[in-house]
């Protein structure tokens, strides 16, 4: 790329001509990014996150018709950062029959689904038969719907709790109608933060590991990272690249999603050291032009609001996530609780200048 005006230093010069010969930005890079504080230095790696995100998806915007679904936040674990579990006899707790999920979606059927996702608690009552039922049961609303379902953590569980492999766990829920998985679960993929914020939870290696079998037998997985707690900067920059590896391995990652910490309701959102907002657009910004090798990242608008999230599709974002449709693991966390109809979320992504796709995550190229 040849010098611009809008190029501020010398160092910014070298990440854009890395960013013109689609050379890979390196660990150190991109730990030093997140030390370009001027507004003028950050406006030039917006604007190259935003040459990459035009390079890889052109002006199209991503979003699916998602209704959330979560069998019951009854949980074994008791993460510091959740606002979502609950244990047997909590007011708030939960847990949805095969039957009723059936029963929910159908109520829902009129708003032109295209996904369902499916994440909730560890526990028994959610085992593979729950599952061997409700897969089933979801197609026969509408054999077309998506099916993804169940994070990492899930399926570590469901396999030690039938005392078979990830593997065989993957293959009957494929069989059952599987269609994708979510990427929740990998919080930040270094072992000193993620013992703090999540113990008794998966290690990185174990996540990575999991979603590695995943795209080994065909799926295709998102991948997440919860910032904007006890993390650092190159806490950030490592969970990057620990992600690039393993896609650099399998290519089965075909969304990144960064994931803005609730503070509401939890225990972790009371300690200090917290991410402030302004570097939100820098995390967008930085993973779009790290991850060269993963082909979408997704502004989930329901953590930032709207307003933010149409802003972070000028820092990379090229997918809107979807209408969240009964979404709530981000409410309880103090997030937006917004839900949009198809009409409302094309309209606001061709006043963002973009040109609005309806699609899923089975269908995403």
């Amino acid at each position: 790329m040849t010098v611009e005006t809008w190029i501020p230093t010398s160092f910014l010069q070298e990440i854009a001509d890395k960013v013109q010969r689609q050379e890979r930005v390196t660990e150190e890079e991109g730990l030093r990014l997140f030390s370009c504080n001027t507004p003028e230095e950050q406006e030039a790696i917006r604007r190259l996150a935003d040459h990459v995100r035009k390079r890889k998806n052109g002006d199209l915007v991503h979003f699916a018709s998602s209704l959330f679904i979560y069998p019951t936040n009854l949980c074994e674990l008791n993460c510091p950062f959740c606002s979502f579990y609950a244990k047997p006899g909590w007011e708030k707790a939960w847990y949805l029959t095969p039957a009723q999920v059936e029963e929910k979606i159908r109520k829902h059927a009129h708003m032109e689904l295209t996904e369902i996702h499916i994440v909730g608690g560890l526990w028994r009552d959610c085992n593979l038969d729950y599952y061997e039922e409700l897969f089933p049961r979801i197609h026969s609303v509408d054999p077309n719907l998506h099916i993804k379902a169940l994070t990492a953590v899930e399926y570590d569980f469901l396999a030690k709790l039938h005392g078979i492999s990830i593997e065989e766990v993957f293959q009957k829920m494929m069989s059952w109608g599987l269609g994708s998985l979510p990427g929740g679960g990998a919080e930040i993929l270094v072992e000193e933060i993620r013992k703090k914020i999540a113990p008794g939870k998966i290690t990185s290696d174990e996540y990575l590991a999991i979603h590695k079998i995943a795209h080994k037998l065909g799926l295709r997985s998102n991948v997440t990272m919860l910032f904007g707690h006890i993390e650092s900067n190159a806490d950030i920059v490592s969970h990057l690249c620990r992600v690039r590896e393993l896609q650099d391995e399998t290519g089965g990652f075909q969304t990144f999603i960064p994931l803005k910490f609730g503070e509401e309701n939890n225990a972790l959102g009371k300690r200090k050291n917290r991410l402030k907002g302004k570097s939100l657009p820098l995390v967008y910004a930085i993973s779009r032009l790290m991850l060269d090798n993963i082909s979408h990242l997704k502004v989930l608008w329901n953590y930032i609001g709207i307003e933010t999230g149409l802003e972070m599709l000028k820092w990379g974002g090229n997918d809107l996530s979807s209408t969240n449709t009964e979404e709530k693991v981000i409410e309880m966390a103090g997030g937006v609780r917004v839900q949009m109809d198809r009409k409302k979320m094309e309209e606001l992504i061709c006043q963002a200048g973009r040109t609005p796709l309806l699609t899923h995550s089975g269908a995403l190229p």
